[in-house]
């Protein structure tokens, strides 16, 4: 009789547990995958917000431009409340109220102009510091390959670094082609 109950338990376990599976089994892994992929995309362009592209831009720059705020309010009166400090009679959470409301005032009224003109200027100072700074490597290998010796003098170049050098100067000519009519297409 024992035997005859546990079989039967087994039995319901597992059919519960194929009939969970089965449907899993059955789906399209590729289709799944590809639907997660694309939910990731939603969350990373903000579109689940629900918003316009431009609104969506224009609101996480501000949410951004706030956390910025508050962190360097903050910092300040953190340092300028301390021992030796002008605000000695600000404690941390006085400094944390102060911060959070200039913070939230500042980022309230900010002019739309104003956060796409620090959004443009923080765009394009990383993007020349990731396009350029391999530019600047890369002359930096042309113009230092050889190295110097023990004495430090420079060492005379071979045909190995010169060989090295015309393969640099491609790289680098490549790249800035690669810029140009990508650059183009954009403008």
């Amino acid at each position: 009789m024992q035997l005859l109950t546990n079989m039967k338990k087994k039995l319901l376990m597992f059919s519960i547990v194929f009939s969970m599976i089965l449907p899993t089994a059955l789906a399209d892994i590729g289709q799944t995958l590809s639907n997660v992929w694309w939910k990731f995309m939603n969350v990373g362009s903000l579109g689940f917000l629900g918003l316009a592209e431009g609104d969506v831009v224009i609101a996480f720059t501000r949410i951004l431009l706030w956390i910025l705020m508050f962190t360097v309010f903050f910092a300040l009166t953190t340092f300028l409340s301390g021992d030796n400090g002008s605000l000695k009679f600000l404690k941390r959470n006085h400094a944390i109220v102060i911060s959070f409301v200039i913070a939230t005032i500042g980022a309230i009224f900010l002019p739309l102009q104003t956060i796409l003109a620090v959004g443009a200027g923080w765009g394009t100072l990383i993007s020349l510091i990731l396009v350029g700074g391999p530019i600047v490597g890369i002359g930096y290998l042309l113009w230092y390959l050889p190295g110097k010796d023990a004495s430090g003098n420079p060492k005379p170049d071979t045909k190995g670094t010169v060989l090295l050098k015309i393969v640099i100067c491609l790289l680098l000519l490549w790249i800035l082609s690669v810029m140009k009519y990508h650059v183009g297409r954009m403008v």
